[in-house]
């Protein structure tokens, strides 16, 4: 049968990605995470938290938003119609994964953990409203996201063609480790000062009870004490000659956290201004990408991987 002759479900199931579709596929996928995080944030930060009342439905047993459309509830509509975008980035190389030649165990495992991540980010988002934006619900949420980012990032990184060769020391490597979960603890100290400070999501969203300028100060601390961690990482992936991706990736670790820590420290001190705080948050996804990027550039098996 002619190819032209086949019907587009035939053409379909005969479908063999190439490696560099698989890569951009995946690469679709991660910007995708990173976008909704950033309009996240946007709805959070313009109290369009509860735009849509309800969930799944936005309004009038609608999944979109009916009738008179405000300024809020269009916020947070278009932040959940970006879910479908998403699942539809995920999906994609889900498939694309399965349908590739030779089959990539590692890019699979990494594909199903973004897909079944994304449905969780959504349900996540429902009980969110579904609980007037709990503070407590509402830091998990962010945290899953920040997650799938760094899920994302796994599996672009696991697409890419094989790394130059080369082994770092051990302690070199349980370094990458230690800054990248110690950027995981800023994480869950950043959301608790979300949770405390003033952009809710709602005007009559519930605040955590703690002393936002105490916790503030623990993030900033925990702030600088990740600057220093990955700062002396670069320094020592310089120095013993590390691949020049593990050394690229360092080195971009320390400018995004150099960019972020300025960030933070702006908006704190100007009163917490909404596109600062904006930048932000976007920067956390962004920082996700980087940290775990770095630990993947300095796994043993780089130098065997596809």
């Amino acid at each position: 049968m002619a190819t032209r002759d086949r019907t587009p479900l035939q053409r379909a199931s005969q479908w063999r990605p190439t490696p560099r579709a698989v890569r951009r596929l995946a690469l679709a996928s991660l910007t995708a995470n990173i976008g909704i995080v950033a309009t996240g944030g946007l709805v959070r930060l313009t109290n369009s938290g509860l735009g849509c009342p309800n969930w799944p439905n936005c309004s009038g047993g609608s999944l979109v938003a009916t009738g008179k459309v405000s300024w809020h509830k269009a916020v947070e509509n278009t932040n959940r119609g970006l879910t479908v975008v998403i699942m539809a980035a995920v999906l994609a190389v889900f498939v694309a994964a399965y349908r590739e030649r030779p089959s990539r165990p590692v890019v699979r495992r990494w594909a199903w953990v973004t897909l079944l991540g994304v449905p969780a980010q959504a349900v996540l988002g429902g009980i969110t409203v579904l609980t007037h934006l709990n503070p407590w619900v509402v830091c998990a949420h962010f945290l899953l996201s920040v997650a799938l980012v760094g899920a994302a990032t796994a599996l672009w990184w696991n697409t890419r063609a094989a790394p130059e060769a080369g082994l770092v020391p051990v302690l070199v490597r349980r370094l990458a480790v230690a800054t990248w979960a110690l950027t995981y603890v800023v994480f869950v100290v950043g959301t608790l000062v979300t949770g405390s400070g003033p952009h809710a999501g709602d005007a009559k969203a519930v605040r955590l009870p703690l002393r936002p300028q105490a916790i503030s100060q623990l993030h900033a601390d925990l702030v600088m004490l990740l600057v220093g961690l990955a700062v002396a990482l670069a320094v020592c992936l310089t120095a013993i000659g590390a691949p020049p991706v593990a050394r690229r990736s360092g080195q971009v670790l320390v400018a995004i956290l150099g960019v972020q820590a300025a960030i933070g420290f702006a908006q704190y001190f100007s009163g917490l201004p909404i596109p600062l705080v904006e930048l932000h948050v976007t920067g956390a996804a962004i920082l996700s990408a980087a940290a775990t990027t770095v630990v993947l550039s300095l796994q043993p098996d780089n130098v065997t991987r596809r």
